[in-house]
């Protein structure tokens, strides 16, 4: 009755749209922020699944500008003089409007041309309510729905807010287009444009104008003098020195965002969304691509549930499992013809399987990844991301192996075993004084007159000091001796000596069933 009656109650062109397509309808009538989460979103099938992530793609932050004079009256109230004072042209039509702020093109006294990009009036405010909502909202469906739980929407928003509060602070901007310079000094064909200090702020930031053709087909590149295929090679192997030399890269590789001014020069714009690769994650990158190429699916399996934290109730065989046919799949042809977009959406795909979530950092990482492929695409060249990647990709296995990073590992193990040992005393003397004055007690007393209790909770200590010991062993949870986790031998030996006193008493105990028996021949005989 209640579907008859939603079905003549509700719009026949609701009805029919899929899932990913109300999701983005509801984003798009909620405004810029809403929209600039669902971009995000669309980078994290894992999370939405890959038919809402594909559907989320199409989303586009297109705001318009602000009325006549409004940016440059913010111009004025934020360099504390008048507009021609602090340039010697200044355009008040909006060159293009984008979704925190609008650009205007300028001229410096020297006669430098210039672009000033301005906050959007209300933008900040209307970012910090939004976020504020967006907060509100992850918890309650947190603590509402078990399953979104899973996917930790709290988090999702807060690295989403960390984000937007980076979009609205345009000090951040010229701070990442100071450091992108700093990198490439020595590279004279990336040109970065230059920031001009003296006259931005947080609100406002002025940089180099860069004039140039467009990344957009094979005959506009062919026409700047450029060869098509060594110009994918070498927008991508810029990507690749930003991602494993310098650990920061330009977050958002579309066409738009580069300009090629001649036939030997690449620029790239926009560096309000930027990744940073921490050396942490480069070392489970590392440990990720050796366990491919080795295909161990033991060490992969281990490596991913570090990386995502999975929820207890993950299947932890079905996932080895899932993840052993991935390799099958996808990683058995040659790096030339690796499939990028199979690779990482089926990835995806099989995180969002077994309600698992891939760290933000890595997610944006790999989605740089496929859009590299993706330029190539765009103007008609093969050029595969993977080849390019093979020196690389042999550069971390040789590190990874490398004798003075072995040397520092063992320093390291060092180290931790002498604050172990140091810290031991003093530890246990704490714990013992705990328990002398009843602060911390164990209390565990299970006693039958058959024994029959303690031999079955003997057998539960046992079995579970094994599989804890197994556990550990396998992850190499430090601190280690001889390539042994310690935590992991001792629960061995717990497991052990309560498994031999378990035998013990097997065979000098008689159960009441036993004596019950004996006592039944007795009486026959």
């Amino acid at each position: 009755m209640f579907g008859a009656l939603r079905g003549r109650a509700a719009d026949p062109r609701l009805v029919g749209l899929t899932q990913g397509e109300r999701l983005r309808g509801v984003l798009v009538e909620l405004g810029t922020t809403w929209v600039k989460f669902g971009q995000m979103l669309s980078l994290r099938p894992d999370v939405v699944g890959p038919d809402v992530a594909r559907e989320l793609e199409v989303l586009q932050a297109a705001v318009p500008p602000d009325p006549k004079g409004v940016a440059q009256a913010l111009v004025e109230a934020e360099l504390g003089m008048p507009v021609d004072e602090a340039f010697a042209a200044f355009d008040p039509d909006p060159l293009a409007s984008g979704s925190v702020a609008q650009v205007h093109t300028a001229t410096l006294h020297d006669g430098t041309e210039v672009v000033v990009k301005v906050l959007h009036q209300g933008a900040e405010r209307e970012v910090a309510d939004d976020l504020a909502l967006m907060v509100a909202l992850a918890r309650f469906l947190e603590e509402r729905d078990q399953e979104i739980a899973q996917y930790r929407p709290s988090m999702l928003v807060g690295e989403f807010a960390g984000m937007m509060r980076s979009a609205v602070d345009l000090s951040q901007e010229m701070s990442n287009l100071q450091q992108f310079a700093a990198n490439f000094a020595g590279e004279p064909d990336v040109v970065i444009p230059k920031a001009y200090p003296e006259v931005s702020t947080r609100r406002i930031l002025t940089m180099e104008r860069i004039r140039g053709a467009c990344f957009t087909d094979r005959a506009t590149v062919a026409a700047t003098g450029w060869d098509v295929d060594a110009l994918v090679q070498r927008a991508t192997n810029i990507y690749l020195e930003m991602i494993f030399r310098d650990g920061l890269y330009h977050a958002d590789p579309h066409p738009g965002n580069f300009l090629l001014p001649d036939g030997s020069h690449l620029a790239i714009l926009d560096f309000g969304d930027v990744g940073r690769v921490s050396h942490q994650r480069r070392e489970q990158l590392e440990s990720l691509v050796i366990a491919g190429v080795s295909r161990d699916v033991e060490s992969l399996t281990d490596t991913v549930i570090e990386l995502t934290t999975p929820p207890p109730d993950t299947d932890l065989v079905q996932l080895r499992s899932d993840l052993d046919d991935w390799l099958n799949r996808y990683l058995l042809a040659g790096v030339a013809h690796l499939d990028v977009a199979g690779i990482i959406d089926s990835g995806m795909s099989l995180m969002h399987k077994n309600h698992m979530v891939m760290p933000a950092d890595l997610g944006l990482l790999f989605r740089v990844l496929l859009r590299l492929q993706g330029l190539g695409q765009s103007v008609g060249t093969d050029v595969q991301v993977t080849e390019l990647l093979r020196p690389y990709v042999q550069q971390a296995a040789a590190k990874r192996f490398d004798p003075r990073r072995l040397a520092q590992e063992a320093a390291r193990t060092a180290r931790s075993w002498e604050r172990f040992i140091g810290s031991f005393p003093q530890e246990m003397t704490a714990i013992l004084e705990q328990m002398r004055t009843g602060e911390l007690g164990v209390d565990f007393r299970v006693h039958d007159a058959d024994g029959v209790t303690d031999q079955l909770v003997d057998a539960l200590i046992a079995s579970a000091s094994l599989l804890a010991a197994a556990q550990l062993l396998s992850r190499d949870k430090g601190p280690s001796i001889g390539g042994l986790s310690v935590a992991g031998l001792i629960a061995a030996g717990v497991g052990a000596a309560t498994w031999q006193r378990l035998a013990s008493q097997r065979q000098g105990h008689r159960s009441a069933v036993s004596v019950a028996r004996s006592l039944i021949r007795m009486r026959r005989a």
